[in-house]
């Protein structure tokens, strides 16, 4: 029978295995560690949760509770503005959170001018869906002045907004005027109007009266 040769080497006997206390004990410190983490996540992400519920709550009073005295209405939205990183406090604003609508959309139905005012200093760029709920809160209570200061005619002439830029021209005015039932006036006042035309071809504005209009201008 064919005897199989086995060696011990010295070095393997003098590196024992680690016993069961110190395997144990590494596992369990590894495991506690990962746990506080995830505790530590869980706890600042609910903590999160309920200061934006809570901004949320404050917003939803000043633009829709008719008792709210004037001048609490900067020092609050600031507050709220405060309690949470400027990006989220410009997207909260601009979520459709309160009724399926923007807080915006409501300080302008609700006509709450000192709201909106203070709100529009915490967004650095209206988005495209929010633009487009703004534009229905114009129409809906015919605000052609809110219109005009949100500059939601902006995109009317992706072409013309362009080379407003590269002229360092400012927004056209433009004034509507309701002086009856079914009647209204509107004045536009186009700056470099002949030198925007000449290169575009055409102009196009938006105004608020009764509804959503648009006029164009054709260089033919």
């Amino acid at each position: 029978m064919a005897t199989i040769p086995f060696n011990v080497c010295a070095s393997d006997v003098s590196d024992p295995p680690p016993s069961y206390d110190a395997v144990y004990t590494s596992v369990s410190t590894d495991f506690i560690q990962s746990t506080s983490k995830g505790s530590v996540f869980s706890f600042l992400q609910t903590k999160q949760k309920h200061r934006r519920a809570s901004v949320l709550s404050r917003i939803n009073a000043i633009v829709s509770s008719p008792d709210l005295t004037p001048s609490s209405i900067t020092p609050i939205i600031r507050s709220c503005a405060a309690a949470l990183p400027a990006s989220e406090f410009s997207a909260l604003l601009q979520k459709p959170n309160i009724e399926n609508h923007t807080a915006l959309y409501w300080a302008i139905v609700n006509k709450r001018q000192e709201a909106l005012l203070e709100f529009i200093k915490f967004i650095p760029k209206i988005l495209p869906a929010s633009s487009s709920d703004l534009r229905l809160a114009c129409m809906t209570v015919n605000d052609h002045n809110s219109f005009m200061l949100l500059n939601l005619g902006e995109n009317v002439n992706s072409k013309d907004r362009s080379l407003r830029r590269m002229l360092g021209c400012q927004q056209d005015d433009i004034r509507v005027d309701d002086v009856g039932e079914n009647y209204f006036h509107v004045h536009f006042s186009f700056r470099m109007f002949q030198k925007r035309l000449r290169i575009t071809q055409k102009l196009e504005a938006e105004f608020v009266a009764r509804g959503m209009w648009s006029m164009i201008l054709v260089c033919s």
